[in-house]
Parts: structure tokens; sequence; C-alpha cells
């Protein structure tokens, strides 16, 4: 992803999510470790899901990236 498509998503995931989501992607990215590229998975996760909360679409990114981990290692 470049510059100019990072900007544009964080325009327009700025626009959707209140600042307390946001806030808590930030929290959750530092306190974990996790990447930037999980929190757009986490925030597209959402995004195509209706009625999931950040703590579920965190859950299932986690999980898909577990498996995936799980999977090399066989």
């Amino acid at each position: 992803m470049n510059g100019i498509q990072l900007a544009e998503q964080a325009d327009q995931i700025a626009s959707t999510f209140s600042k307390q989501d946001l806030a808590k992607v930030v929290v959750a990215l530092r306190a974990n470790g996790q990447s930037l590229q999980h929190a757009v998975a986490v925030l597209d996760t959402i995004d195509a899901c209706q009625g999931y909360t950040l703590d579920w679409a965190w859950d299932e990114v986690l999980a898909g990236e577990n498996q995936v981990m799980v999977a090399q290692d066989d």
C-alpha cells in the first residue's frame, strides 16, 4: 500500500469510526505489539461484517493469523 492509499484509507477510517474506537486500536497495537497491518485487517473486518465489535474483529483477525502460523509450522 503506497502513501496516498494509506492516507485515503486513514481518512475513510477516521470518518467512519469514533475517536474512542480508533484509540482502542492504537492502545491495542501498543499493548499487544500488533502491526498496523493487523489494525487495517481489524477495521476491514468490522467494515465488512455489520454488527462486529472491535473485540470480535481483533479476535477473528488474530485467530486467522494463528491459523496461518500453525499451517506454516506443519
